[in-house]
């Protein structure tokens, strides 16, 4: 009998892991596309620099790099199981706060601009002349001698 307990609560851990990954799957939109692809931009630009500034390709930083960039991912994933807690709590409560996906299309947003603020970061570094719009809109601003600086 115990051995049927084990095979059962097995295959409910397996059957909680497809529903939570089921879940998160229908969270994973064009924003999060394009957020996958800033960071993969981000990463080779990084690289690049490292290899031009730093005279070479330094395993430990590009290490760090992709262990930053897989910690996006997990707080995509607290995200997301946030919003599914926050819609599972009000609707239990009586309430209808409607999120479906606000928090987690906020997440991805922010995190495009973070990406994108190291992408232009990382161009500029690399001796590629950036249109002033794009220096702007991911916040960096010029100080009186006409360095970059963040806001």
């Amino acid at each position: 009998m115990h051995g049927l307990t084990q095979a059962f609560e097995t295959k409910a851990f397996l059957g909680g892991i497809v529903l939570l990954l089921s879940y998160i799957s229908q969270s994973i939109d064009e924003v999060f596309v394009i957020l996958a692809v800033f960071i993969v931009l981000d990463y080779i630009t990084g690289v690049l620099c490292g290899m031009l500034r730093d005279g070479g390709y330094n395993y430990r930083i590009a290490i760090k790099g992709i262990v930053k960039k897989l910690m996006y991912l997990v707080l995509i994933m607290v995200t997301i199981l946030l919003e599914y807690l926050i819609a599972m709590f009000t609707s239990d409560g009586g309430l209808s706060i409607r999120v479906e996906g606000a928090v987690t299309t906020a997440m991805y947003v922010y995190l495009i601009g973070t990406e994108g603020l190291s992408i232009i970061q990382n161009l500029i570094i690399l001796g590629i002349p950036v249109p002033e719009i794009m220096i702007k809109i991911f916040g960096l601003i010029r100080d009186d001698s006409g360095n970059l600086i963040k806001k």
